[in-house]
């Protein structure tokens, strides 16, 4: 009987993102399949250690937030596994990892390079789609070339806001409309993000951004819907029907996304028109293309209320994965359970890696 792949589930990390990690991985340690993969998980602490877990006590506990205990506590498979990852020319053709690293050093590139350089599997995207994804100024700036239309923006660095503050809050007035939103470029879960009303707040809110990334991006606010597509495939995935956030707050914050006491609706399917349905799938999927993704991805759509006319969002290359996100329930309305969404996911990265490993490296 061959000898099924080891599937290494890795969580945690050192982005503000770390505790929402923990709660995908829990989903995702749930609905891995047995039958066809041998599951193992390895934490990673807001240190940056790694340390494999024990995964008799994992099958046991069935925990809803993933753990992290001590390397000292892991079965010895389970540090045999952490030890064969990191060592330099080992065969790594066994395993296939799904890293839930949300955020800075997981979703970023950082974590897709090493695993190449170890010629591990993994599910998403590569070092390119998952860098040009994450940075939402690099984003905007290659769908727009693809065609996509997105709101108006002013970007800045820390640099420049420290030597010409004036002048780019006069870009501001000139080029957007209040309200208007402030993100740090290269973060997710809506962390460091702010709606603000007029320019000392919008001050104040950039401030605020550059705590957490040295890249802001201020956008005009849109009376807008929310819409989100889920794919699932290679470069050509297929796509679900949209889904819908209802937001009260006036945008989807941390807690909103995250809390059991949100009061966000999340509706799958969204009450589109078809052929709205239809255009919106249409440049999700313009916008995977676009961005080099490979694997999975959730895309995030504006849709005016005024004009009907779609606006990009963003791209989240690893989405959330908890009991409560999107990304799950959009497939689980399409006929997919949990078990057969992660299975596709895995069997996606091994696809990848047999491809990878016919290449030619010498002439």
């Amino acid at each position: 009987m061959p000898q099924k792949p080891k599937a290494v589930l890795i969580y945690g990390g050192q982005s503000t993102e770390h505790e929402v990690s923990r709660r995908s991985a829990a989903y995702i340690w749930k609905n891995i399949d047995r039958q066809k993969f041998d599951a193992y998980a390895i934490a990673i602490d807001k240190e940056g250690r790694w340390h494999a877990q024990n995964r008799q006590e994992l099958e046991r506990s069935h925990p809803t937030e993933m753990p992290l205990h001590a390397h000292d506590k892991a079965d010895a498979e389970s540090a045999a596994v952490l030890k064969k990852i990191w060592t330099q020319g080992a065969d790594n053709s066994d395993l296939v990892v799904f890293e839930i690293v949300h955020g800075t050093t997981g979703e970023d590139g950082m974590m897709q390079g090493f695993f190449d350089l170890q010629r591990i599997a993994y599910v998403g995207p590569g070092i390119l789609g998952s860098s040009v994804a994450m940075d939402k100024v690099v984003a905007k700036q290659l769908v727009e070339y693809a065609g996509v239309p997105v709101v108006p923006y002013v970007a800045l660095r820390l640099h420049e806001w420290l030597e010409r503050k004036a002048d780019i809050l006069e870009e501001a007035r000139r080029k957007l409309k209040f309200p208007m939103f402030v993100k740090p470029a290269s973060l997710g879960s809506s962390v460091g993000i702010n709606r603000v009303e007029n320019e000392a707040a919008l001050e104040k809110a950039v401030q605020h951004a550059l705590e957490f990334d040295d890249r802001v991006l201020i956008e005009t606010g849109v009376n807008a819907r929310e819409i989100e597509y889920a794919c699932l495939g290679g470069y050509a995935p297929k796509l679900t029907a949209p889904g819908e956030i209802g937001v009260p707050t006036g945008f989807y914050t941390y807690e909103e996304k995250y809390s059991s006491g949100s009061k966000a609706e999340v509706l799958v399917p969204a009450p589109l028109a078809s052929d709205l349905a239809e255009k919106g799938r249409a440049l999700s999927r313009r916008i995977f293309e676009a961005l080099n993704l490979y694997g999975l991805a959730r895309i995030d759509l504006f849709l005016d209320k005024t004009t009907n006319e779609f606006y990009f969002n963003e791209a989240n290359t690893l989405p959330g994965m908890t009991a409560i996100s999107q990304y799950p329930k959009l497939w689980e309305h399409e006929g997919l359970t949990g078990t057969e969404l992660i299975s596709r996911l895995l069997e996606t990265a091994l696809e990848r890696r047999k491809i990878q490993v016919s290449l030619k490296r010498s002439i």
